[in-house]
């Protein structure tokens, strides 16, 4: 009984390696489909390819644009890619400064230039994308991205306060 228990024993290191290579190459996997995943988007970005750019992303996605309200569904953001494609002009350019993969969702950030065909850099921005692993393939799922550019300050006008009811004044009806 001890020999069978001291041969199982001496297993486990074997098997513990094994079952780590394996998680290893597995993370490598998903890294490096998700890497490809993100290059093909900006690919698609500066091709001008909105139907390419939008086969990238989940049903449910949710882009969330600077200045203005969440766009949500892939027809949506197909939508709205297909019109900023139709008047673009600049090529992006992308560093991933960070990526995170849990399970089937990963989580991507990092900076984004923009630069005319003169070389011209008419925008610097970041990003925080959150994917989903969708049938085998790396879907962008959630997407928030804003310009490094200082906003204008502007002087707001104060609030004007409500004006005061008129209760049951005398002579109206």
């Amino acid at each position: 009984m001890r020999i069978r228990i001291s041969r199982l024993l001496a297993l486990v290191p074997a098997l513990l390696l094994n079952f780590v290579d394996t998680v290893q190459a597995s993370e490598l996997a998903d890294r490096s489909a998700l890497d490809a995943a993100q290059q093909a988007w900006v690919e698609a970005f500066n091709a001008r390819d909105a139907d390419a750019m939008a086969a990238l992303t989940t049903v449910g996605i949710v882009l969330l644009p600077p200045n203005a309200p969440a766009v949500r569904g892939r027809n949506a953001v197909h939508a709205l890619w297909r019109q900023a494609a139709s008047t673009a002009k600049a090529h992006a350019t992308v560093v991933n400064e960070e990526t995170v993969i849990l399970g089937e969702f990963a989580w991507s950030m990092g900076a984004f230039t923009h630069t005319l065909p003169n070389g011209a850099v008419v925008s610097r921005g970041k990003f925080l994308e959150i994917w989903q692993l969708v049938d085998g393939q790396w879907k962008i799922h959630r997407d928030m991205y804003s310009s490094n550019a200082p906003t204008t300050r502007r002087k707001f006008e104060p609030v004007p306060r409500p004006s005061e009811p008129v209760l049951d004044s005398p002579g109206v009806k």
